[in-house]
């Protein structure tokens, strides 16, 4: 019997701090291990008087090797020359806007996370929806 359910639905959300270095970002989801998750949708609303910047990455923390021809590897948060993905890069929302940060689903494997963070001082709120499937 599988300790882990085979498909769960989620829903996080976040209020997101300011910071302007990626690597004191906001955590906003890290999928557990023996789990790989679809974010679905990715909402965050401005609710401040002010328009505000926003930032939202993927960030891998396992490096992955390359296959017998030597393709597809991917640097871990250990590797000096690692950096996070950036999905939405210095974004402006305008005061009581909102505005999506997918224009599809993105797939977060086992210990990977979604960090996000704001440039400005107010207040930003981010929903994220996700199906984390068990793996075998």
């Amino acid at each position: 019997m599988a300790l882990i359910p085979l498909n769960t639905f989620k829903t996080r959300t976040k209020v997101l701090i300011a910071s302007t270095v990626s690597n004191t970002s906001t955590v906003v989801y890290t999928a557990p291990v023996g789990v790989t998750s679809i974010i679905l949708m990715a909402q965050v609303a401005n609710i401040s008087t002010s328009t505000q910047v926003v930032n939202f990455a993927h960030h891998r923390r396992l490096p992955v090797f390359p296959d017998a021809q030597g393709n597809n590897e991917q640097k871990g948060e250990n590797d000096p020359d690692y950096t996070d993905s950036f999905l939405v890069k210095n974004f402006e929302i305008p005061d009581a806007d909102a505005a999506s940060l997918l224009t599809g689903k993105l797939v977060i494997e086992s210990l990977d996370s979604i960090r996000a963070y704001s440039e400005n001082t107010g207040t930003l709120q981010l929903v994220l929806s996700i199906l984390e499937t068990a793996n075998d």
